[in-house]
C-alpha cells in the first residue's frame, strides 16, 4: 500500500456562506440588466422624444446604481477569495 500525504486548507463555513451570498446578489442584477439591455437594443421602434427622454433618465439612475453595487460586490468577492485562499492549511492527513 501506498501512503501519500496531501495537505488541505482548512475554510471555515462562514466564508463560503459569504462569498455564495456576494455571488447571489451579483446574480440579482440579471432581470435589471435585461431592461437595459431591452432599452438600449430596440432601434426598430419609433422615436418619441418625452418618451426616449424618460426612459434614458430611468436607464441611467438604473446603471449607476448597478456599477456602484457591482464594483463594491467585487472588491468584496476578492477579498472573500484571497482571505480564503490565504486560510492556514491543515496538517497533513495521510490517505490510505
Amino acid at each position: 500500500m501506498k501512503h501519500s500525504a496531501i495537505c488541505i486548507k482548512a475554510v471555515p463555513y462562514q466564508e463560503i456562506i459569504d462569498l455564495r451570498n456576494t455571488l447571489e446578489r451579483l446574480d440579482s442584477w440579471q432581470e435589471p440588466l435585461a431592461v437595459l439591455e431591452k432599452y438600449f437594443t430596440n432601434p426598430g421602434a419609433p422615436i418619441n422624444k418625452k418618451k426616449v427622454v424618460k426612459e434614458y433618465y430611468a436607464c441611467s439612475k438604473i446603471f449607476q446604481t448597478f456599477n456602484l453595487e457591482f464594483n463594491r460586490l467585487i472588491q468584496e468577492a476578492e477579498l472573500q477569495i484571497l482571505a480564503i485562499g490565504t486560510q492556514e492549511k491543515t496538517k497533513y492527513h495521510t490517505l490510505v
